[in-house]
């Protein structure tokens, strides 16, 4: 068995920024959903996407199921096991992918977040295999994992810093080993976090006196290599233009909508010549920008009938 530690200095996120988003990107998960589910024409997308609207005909329903081909041999079928915001929703993916000549693989991802417009818990559990013909034959390679995010208790280690369970744990099984991380969060700078992020590391079966070998032996490398990759990470989050992110609702949705644009750009008809169709779909992503965010730019509520406040 070995245990990897090590703490990186992040940036610091707004709590009360950070929880306001949590509805808006429930709404637009929903709209992606119901859309794939009922095949909306990409024309009607785009039309609610011009008004500043979300494509959303009608709500998810528990217990709903359907399959999506995601390649000529690839196929993702979503169940929804519970969808609503103030209580918990949950979903179940099922990716199964076949190729006779290669290889064949599946997969299951199970989340389940409560909720969001009361931010609790979040998991994540998914198991895949991926069988693959070798020379001596057809063999199963396969993993495991979950993890939990506790959202209140993270904000409880970040302001006051009281000990006890980490609120984000994890763990991972393969074939030769098991990993478990436990992730804590601390005050650094102003303006940051410290992350403390333990690793441990042991064989599974009868590959556990092998696996740890091996590891002891090579331990002071695997942590030099550990704590190396964990810095780079750190250094490239301190380096995002966290700026260009949206900080409110509106933004959040404006912004998905003008993607919706650019992705629906390429459906126009085709007599329409370069400076005609670019000239439109600035229109377009210029209107979209005024309902949320007013022509001087500064974000405003949304309406009524906008998405963020549908029940």
């Amino acid at each position: 068995m070995t245990r990897l530690r090590h703490t990186i200095a992040v940036p610091a996120l707004d709590r009360r920024e950070t929880e306001s988003l949590l509805p808006a990107l429930h709404e637009i998960a929903e709209s992606q959903l119901v859309c794939q589910a009922d095949a909306i024409p990409d024309e009607e997308i785009r039309a609610h996407a011009e008004r500043g609207e979300l494509a959303l005909p009608r709500r998810l329903r528990q217990g709903e199921r359907f399959t999506a081909p995601l390649d000529d041999t690839a196929r993702l079928t979503t169940t929804v096991r519970a969808w609503d915001r103030r209580a918990e929703s949950a979903l179940k993916l099922e990716l199964a992918s076949e190729r006779p000549d290669l290889e064949a693989a599946e997969g299951t991802v199970e989340v389940s977040f409560r909720s969001a417009e009361h931010p609790g818990r979040l998991e994540v559990s998914a198991r895949g295999a991926l069988n693959r013909w070798t020379v001596f034959g057809r063999r199963m390679v396969w993993g495991e994992g979950s993890a939990r995010l506790d959202w209140p208790r993270w904000w409880e280690a970040v302001t006051t810093g009281t000990d006890g369970p980490a609120p984000v744990t994890a763990e991972a099984a393969f074939t030769l080993a098991r990993a478990t991380v436990a992730i804590t969060p601390g005050r650094g700078e102003p303006g940051e976090w410290l992350l403390e992020i333990s690793v441990t590391v042991r064989g599974r079966g009868i590959w556990r006196p092998l696996v740890g070998t091996a590891l002891w032996l090579a331990r002071g490398a695997v942590r030099r290599r550990f704590a190396a990759q964990l810095d780079e990470a750190a250094r490239e989050l301190r380096e995002e233009d966290f700026g260009r992110f949206p900080r409110t609702p509106e933004e959040l949705l404006a912004l998905y909508l003008e993607s919706v644009l650019r992705e629906t750009e390429k459906d126009e008809e085709e007599d329409e010549g370069p400076g005609e169709r670019g000239e439109k779909n600035g229109a377009r992503r210029d209107a979209v920008g005024e309902v949320f965010l007013g022509k001087g730019g500064e974000a405003k509520a949304a309406g009524p009938d906008r998405a963020t406040d549908r029940p």
